[in-house]
């Protein structure tokens, strides 16, 4: 065996134990780990920076410039978002540094959690 061909079924066999591996934490117990964060009150809630840009409390929306919203797989811009309850709004103005959560039910994007900086 030459150090070419060495080199390459050290490096195949490396990807698939990790493979193997990355499988089993994802079917840990027979239970599919992908699904987890679908669950209610299970896994944890991505959180992501952004600042107040606009509060519509009229109609329950409010803008926030945003870094990547990650669970959406969104990248950093300046947009509107429904409230999942217009109360979050409490304490909240413009130009105030949050972390919120968002998520797209039924394709509009709407603010589950949100808390000031």
């Amino acid at each position: 065996m030459n150090y070419k061909t060495l080199t390459l079924t050290l490096l195949l066999g490396l990807a698939t134990h990790t493979g193997l591996q990355a499988e089993e934490m994802m079917n840990h117990q027979g239970h599919d780990m992908s699904q987890m964060g679908q669950m209610d009150g299970m896994g944890e809630m991505t959180m992501t920076r952004g600042v107040i840009t606009r509060v519509d409390e009229a109609n329950g929306k409010v803008g926030i410039k945003h870094e990547t919203i990650a669970n959406l797989k969104m990248p950093p811009m300046t947009m509107v978002f429904l409230l999942a309850d217009p109360a979050q709004l409490q304490g909240l103005k413009v130009g105030d540094a949050v972390r919120f959560h968002a998520e797209n039910p039924a394709g509009k994007l709407t603010v589950t959690a949100i808390q000031k900086q």
